[in-house]
């Protein structure tokens, strides 16, 4: 299960979700997306890039508003960031809406950091790990284990501050059901890891606390400032903040480390890359998704400080604690947290099947393999091996596809007997195919360079111009070319101009005269033996009747 969801009705076919995962965790199917579970880390990159929100963050915001509505003992885990990620005067203010919201007590995973730091600078002194990435963030934590498993031996074994301060709320009052509220959405896929679920019963984002204010018709600038139910975490509250982990094991004494602050996708890439070609030793690496660390997290407030400003706030927050290393008593809360294998390899092809997918799109040899990205894959061949493993389409090639419509409507238009012009707003030609370059005596380069009024009586065209109306089958007689056509005009709302299909009927007209006067001059025939019998009638009655009076004079 991933704590993104895939809404197939609004996917349009533009892969900007393909092309911006960092893992490729996105499968295509029938032209639609769908995100790929054992594969997405929940970094949130789809969410925040998708145009037409087809990508969506799961929101377990009815679940935390159902453990209020039975009367529970509810208490939020506030992560730091909040003090600089929404736009009021004083941050205590989010205190007291999330209170205003039913919550018993709201108290600081600052504290959880604390406690996390400790049990760091602890595992580093023992000096058995020859790298160390913290685990803070889930999104790292599930790109090694699902991707790069063989680097989980460098992985931290500790819990996050969200499960730490989950623990300890619960260690301190075992009846409260605890909400992580924060910027992340792989916290939610955090929480129910079957290693550490025991520590958060809920999950909600900034969003979510947005969505659930406005509901409630709470303002948040007009909220009453309430103070944080917990102790002071000191310097464990720039967790958020750029190089926030690497601070505060500093400050409580880690030396002997080189350190190195990792942040986005691109340099946690390029950093795994490094430790897998043995580059680096004896390095303490603080890696995180987002760009900005924490207050750069997708699941923020609509309208939000820039992560800049708020991590400066959060830092100047930070500093003003009553003591920079805060003492939190462990009290034999669980710490450790075992990495485990969790990728699942997926069958590759041989040589021989990716040619065979590369030329049915039209590649031919290493000159056609474009490499451009468009459908997703960094290369033509990391699109074939996708095609083989079932998770992309042979269509997502827009090249190639291109290349296809443009030599269907090329066939389409070069065999088509009728004359096809396409005129743009002005009347000037912008299409003509082969046979209305044969009527008229002009080739197609010549054509684009004429309107239409230099060809024909352009007055049909005009009208459609005017009144978006289609003419059906309107005959047009073209004198200077001793033709006669019948006109099918379309108006082109996206190109703003007109398509003609003028299918040349001069020779059934020709057919039709000759039909015509073929009738009349069997008519004239026809009356001229008419008018004979009716003579010859006459002469033979005229013989009968002289002949009768002779035979009865007789």
């Amino acid at each position: 299960m991933s704590a993104i969801e895939s809404k197939k009705a609004n996917c349009k076919n533009c892969y900007k979700c393909l092309r911006n995962c960092p893992v490729k965790a996105i499968r295509f199917t029938s032209g639609q997306a769908e995100i790929m579970p054992d594969l997405c880390i929940s970094c949130g990159t789809c969410v925040r890039i998708c145009p037409q929100g087809a990508q969506q963050a799961e929101s377990q915001l009815k679940t935390v508003q159902r453990m209020l509505d039975r009367g529970e003992r509810v208490v939020a885990s506030l992560a730091p960031s909040f003090y600089g990620a929404f736009k009021v005067d004083d941050p205590m203010k989010v205190v007291g809406a999330l209170k205003k919201l039913g919550f018993a007590k709201v108290c600081e995973t600052a504290v959880g950091a604390a406690l996390v730091s400790d049990e760091m600078v602890r595992i580093a002194k023992q000096d058995e790990m020859d790298n160390i990435i913290t685990t803070c963030c889930p999104a790292v934590n599930d790109l090694i284990e699902k991707h790069y498993p063989e680097l989980v031996k460098f992985l931290a074994p500790v819990v996050s501050p969200m499960v730490a301060h989950g623990r300890y709320i619960k260690h301190k009052d075992p009846e409260a059901k605890v909400v992580f509220v924060g910027p992340c959405l792989a916290k939610i896929d955090e929480a129910r890891d079957v290693r550490e679920d025991d520590a958060i019963d809920a999950v909600i984002t900034f969003a979510d606390m947005e969505e659930w204010m406005n509901k409630e018709g709470l303002v948040l600038t007009e909220q009453e400032p309430a103070a944080l139910d917990s102790e002071d975490a000191g310097l464990a509250r720039m967790y958020p903040t750029n190089a926030g982990v690497l601070h505060n094991v500093k400050a409580r004494g880690l030396t002997g480390w080189q350190m190195q602050h990792i942040e986005g996708s691109d340099a946690c890439f390029e950093m795994i890359k490094a430790l897998k070609q043995g580059e680096m030793h004896h390095i303490f690496i603080e890696m995180n998704m987002c760009v900005g660390s924490c207050m750069g997290g997708p699941a923020r407030m609509k309208e939000r400080p820039s992560r800049f400003s708020a991590g400066m706030k959060v830092r100047d927050y930070g500093r003003e604690a009553d003591e920079e290393v805060a003492t939190i008593d462990n009290e034999g809360i669980k710490l450790h947290k075992s990495f485990v294998d969790r990728s699942k390899p997926a069958k590759m092809p041989t040589e021989e099947e990716i040619k065979a997918i590369l030329r049915s799109i039209g590649k031919e040899s290493k000159n056609d393999e474009l490499n451009c990205g468009s459908c997703g894959y960094p290369s033509c061949r990391a699109k074939a091996i996708a095609v083989y493993q079932g998770k992309a389409e042979l269509s997502m090639c827009l090249p190639h596809m291109f290349q296809i419509a443009q030599s269907t409507s090329n066939v389409v238009l070069d065999n088509s007997p009728n004359i096809i012009l396409v005129a743009d707003e002005n009347l000037k030609i912008t299409e003509l195919n082969a046979a209305g370059q044969h009527v008229f005596g002009i080739s197609r380069p010549d054509a684009l360079n004429k309107y239409l009024y230099e060809l024909f009586d352009p007055r049909d065209f005009e009208f459609v111009l005017e009144s978006y109306e289609t003419i059906i089958g309107k005959p047009l007689t073209i004198d200077e070319y001793n033709l006669t056509v019948e006109q099918t005009l379309v108006y082109l709302p996206n190109q703003h101009g007109v398509m003609g299909i003028l299918r040349d009927v001069s020779a059934e007209k020709e057919q039709q005269e000759s039909l015509y006067q073929l009738r009349v001059d069997t008519m004239n025939m026809a009356q001229k033996v008419i008018d004979k019998q009716m003579i010859a009638a006459q002469e033979i009655a005229s013989l009968l009747g002289e002949t009768t009076a002779e035979t009865k004079a007789t």
